[in-house]
């Protein structure tokens, strides 16, 4: 029997790998007016995993060097300085892995130049800090803030979008008033003692892109996802969508797949929208952000900002549905109540792609004492089950928390003999 079902799911992976078509989205749902109002001209957006419910922002050029926090509804988090870092023109933001591979990082691109005027670029890195939906919003410094410095191949040149590969940790820049799209890539590790030489990868276009049109269609803003087989990057009028083989690099996905178009709506707040990014658990939909300043033939309006999600309509490819689904999962222990013996399955996610995460399941009695540990080692994403045995236990009732860096969640369950 055990056997027939093990062929029965490894057959329905299958189908859905067969079935794996583009994704649908539904329609624009607004999530919210951004409560705090120094977020007045947003210029990149990142959903945490570390975080859950918690979103990073910032401002463009010649605002404070602050990044914001805030969570899926626009609720003010919190602001948190970068010490000794100058604003000069921030024009993304991405998240991910960097040196550290239990830590998760945060990248501003300090990529603007409108002028074209500024030889060396500069990427900001640091440790992403600790926040929780519903606090009171804080007010902090970031000291360790890494600078990476770096230089393009070509001439100086204008780009507002950065995004980093969770695979391989390498950085990406997407020029802007190019009429073919460049791309650049910083390769892992990148240095930051010296400036580093940009590599360009390749060169693309995009459909329904006609030259008469820019600067309609210039890329503002793009994101990797989380387990790095969807890209997508966003104009003023459209954002478009790859799906990324694991056989090929972004550069090859980028220049040899045609992208599809997802839903966007261009309103008057949007028109220069530049922010966009994934949501990494859940329905793996997507958020943009608008702008509170808009400049709209040669009038400058006055909006409100506002939170949108396109929600993910269709069915999960298999990675994500069956093996990489982004989302802690601790189930009840089976049977409840037990004797002697009960299962406890649990899942981890694919934090940061395919890195391994400290992961700890204790057993403690009903006064918090600590009775076991089952678990306590490195794992790799995916679905687990230990069996618990109570033989030398009284009867009664215990609880099991499991615990994988910042996620901690704890079920209780009932020894009777």
């Amino acid at each position: 029997m055990q056997k027939r079902k093990f062929l029965l799911f490894m057959i329905s992976c299958s189908l859905l790998i067969l079935a794996d078509n583009p994704p649908e989205f539904g329609p624009r749902v607004s999530k919210g007016v951004v409560e705090n109002n120094e977020i007045d001209e947003a210029s990149g957006l990142v959903a945490s995993f570390k975080n859950i419910g918690v979103l990073w922002t910032h401002n463009d050029s010649g605002n404070d060097n602050k990044i914001f926090a805030l969570d899926t509804i626009g609720k003010n988090l919190g602001e948190f300085t970068l010490n000794n870092i100058e604003n000069r023109d921030w024009e993304d933001i991405a998240i991910g892995p960097g040196p550290d591979a239990e830590k998760s990082y945060l990248y501003i691109g300090d990529i603007g130049d409108n002028e074209a005027q500024y030889t060396i670029k500069y990427i900001y890195r640091f440790e992403e800090p600790t926040i929780s939906v519903g606090q009171t919003p804080a007010n902090e410094t970031i000291n360790n803030v890494e600078k990476i410095s770096f230089y393009y191949p070509d001439d100086p040149r204008d780009a507002e979008t950065l995004m980093i590969d969770p695979a391989t940790k390498d950085l990406y820049i997407v020029g802007k008033r190019d009429s073919k799209i460049r791309l650049y890539r910083l390769q892992y590790p990148q240095s930051t003692s010296i400036n580093i030489l940009a590599e360009k990868v390749t060169e693309f276009t995009l459909p329904n892109d006609p030259e008469e049109e820019k600067p309609f269609n210039y890329i503002t803003a793009g994101d990797i996802s989380i387990d790095g087989t969807e890209i997508i990057l966003k104009s003023y009028r459209n954002i478009y969508y790859w799906k990324k083989d694991s056989e090929k690099s972004i550069a090859e996905t980028l220049l040899q797949n045609i992208p599809e178009i997802l839903p966007f709506v261009n309103s008057i707040d949007e028109t220069q929208s530049e922010a966009v990014c994934w949501k990494p658990y859940d329905d793996f939909g997507y958020y943009t952000l608008s702008e509170e300043k808009v400049n709209y033939n040669g009038i400058t309006l006055d909006f409100p900002a506002n939170l949108y999600y396109y929600k993910r309509t269709s069915i999960i490819n298999s990675v994500k549905k069956n093996f990489l689904q982004n989302k802690f999962i601790l189930e009840q222990n089976y049977p409840n109540p037990f004797n002697p013996t009960t299962e406890i399955k649990y899942q981890i996610p694919a934090i940061r792609g395919n890195d391994n995460a400290n992961v700890q399941l204790t057993i403690y009695d009903i006064i918090g004492r600590e009775v076991v540990t089952l678990i306590n080692q490195q794992q790799k994403p995916g679905k687990y089950a230990v069996k618990f045995d109570g033989s030398n236990y009284t009867s009664g009732i215990y609880y099991y928390r499991l615990t994988v860096g910042n996620f901690m969640e704890s079920k209780k369950m009932l020894l009777l003999k």
